[in-house]
């Protein structure tokens, strides 16, 4: 099959080796695992569970601590019941895992190390999980549909007054729509901007219709709700960009869009490292993006101090040295730093440049793949779910410099990442297979007496 402008599709090989069915729990128990899960990771059982005054304080949060554990002990059980795992996925989400873990080893916090490595390792094996169970259209329609249901309750809640899905912003800072922000039940304001606009081009490139155009406008409405300015640039970009993919990827092959768009995309980096003051300004937000650049300048000073494995996971801000910025940093002075609000830095600081360079492998193969993926489909929906991988992607690594989404434990940015980046190598290797497999057949009949 030829796609418009002359690309060529071939194989989709979208479905997975096992059906869930066919592994110790029922389909449905491991689907509404999976569903719950991906909720978890977002924050809902966060906006649930602990709670919060009128002043922005939380609570006790033994009930959402214990939430985790459950879902952890539970993860094993659907690891070590699934029959669809490879022998190479598995040692990769071990492997990165277990770099994680082991940091406390040298860590400057090694309890919160060890514990909150522990979590992120097995949001990383339930993320090979899910990517060797499921096919990617199942992954990418999972993930909006959690979206979906979470951002309607959101707005749901707000419009009735439920306390706990409304932001305290430390800024007093209105909204876009002149009102108190909301959260919904995301973590916070931020999370909740970043996650909408993620939903918004998954609903850009998975739904059709009538039904893409009210799914699309509730998460405008709840982007402008919560207020982020970061949640209303990455909408804005995936309205502009989704588009623009849908028409470039099926044209263009990935090596043809790297010589082109490289040159371009430095020129584009020139020009916004030029422009970015009034434009952050325009959304109503300073230079320094709410004292981020401040923090990244500490950052850097920090990776240069401990460059090759870091100060281990989570443990800079969890020990004395954590203390330390806030203290140059005005704009955190009422505020408990928890990350460098930025992805790379912050891994940089945790794991090193080990740590930071495998980051990035992951980060290209999964963004390249999933280029590859979409233009290798031979069908319709097989090039909607490419794209819509590739634009979670791009929304991913837009927000990524301003905050810290990947590499994090109970968080979405990384159990997203993975999920696709596993579910990315399954249908690669499947591939493969199949290609060796056919030509096997091909060789086998011409060498048959005719």
């Amino acid at each position: 099959m030829t796609m418009p402008g002359g690309g060529t599709v071939r194989e989709d090989l979208a479905a997975p080796a096992d059906s869930p069915s066919s592994h110790g729990l029922g389909a449905g128990l491991r689907t509404t695992f999976f569903y719950i899960y991906i909720a978890c990771t977002l924050g809902a059982n966060a906006v649930l569970l602990i709670p919060v005054d009128a002043a922005g304080n939380s609570g006790d949060n033994t009930i959402f601590s214990l939430s985790w554990v459950l879902l952890h002990m539970i993860s094993v059980l659907v690891l070590v019941t699934s029959r669809s795992l490879r022998a190479v996925p598995i040692l990769i989400a071990v492997g990165i895992g277990g770099l994680i873990v082991l940091s406390s080893a040298w860590s400057v916090s090694w309890m919160n190390s060890l514990v909150y490595g522990a979590m992120a390792a097995g949001n990383i094996l339930t993320a090979c999980v899910l990517g060797a169970e499921r096919s990617l259209p199942d992954i990418a329609k999972m993930m909006l549909r959690v979206l979906t249901v979470m951002v309607l309750a959101g707005m749901v809640g707000a419009s009735l007054g439920y306390g706990q899905v409304f932001d305290v912003d430390p800024h007093a800072r209105l909204n876009y729509l002149g009102s108190e922000p909301i959260r919904g039940f995301f973590a916070h304001n931020i999370m909740a901007g970043f996650f909408s606009a993620t939903g918004a081009v998954l609903a850009m490139t998975l739904l059709r219709g009538f039904r893409r155009l009210l799914v699309l406008a509730a998460f405008i409405v709840f982007v402008l709700w919560a207020g982020s300015a970061t949640g209303f640039l990455l909408a804005v970009a995936g309205i502009i960009i989704v588009p623009l993919a849908q028409l470039v990827v099926p044209r263009i092959p990935l090596g043809g869009l790297l010589a082109v768009g490289t040159p371009v995309g430095l020129v584009l980096a020139a020009v916004a490292s030029q422009v970015w003051v009034p434009v952050v300004e325009l959304v109503g937000r300073d230079p320094t993006l709410t004292g981020r650049t401040l923090l990244w300048e500490w950052g850097f000073g920090a990776i240069l101090e401990r460059p090759v494995l870091g100060w281990g996971f989570v443990g800079y801000f969890n020990s004395d040295y954590g203390a330390l910025p806030s203290r140059y940093t005005y704009q955190f002075w009422d505020y408990d730093i928890p990350h460098f609000h930025n992805s790379y830095v912050q891994t940089g600081v945790d794991l090193g440049l080990l740590g930071l360079l495998i980051l990035i492998f992951v980060l290209i193969y999964t963004t390249a793949t999933a280029y590859t993926y979409a233009r290798s489909a031979e069908t319709e929906a097989g090039l909607r779910t490419g794209v819509a991988l590739l634009m979670v992607m791009v929304t991913f690594l837009i927000a990524s410099p301003t905050e810290v989404i990947f590499f994090t434990y109970n968080h979405f940015g990384t159990f997203g990442l993975f999920a696709m980046f596993f579910g990315l190598m399954r249908h690669r290797q499947e591939r493969k297979g199949r290609r060796e497999q056919q030509t096997l057949s091909r060789r086998g009949s011409a060498a048959s007496p005719r």
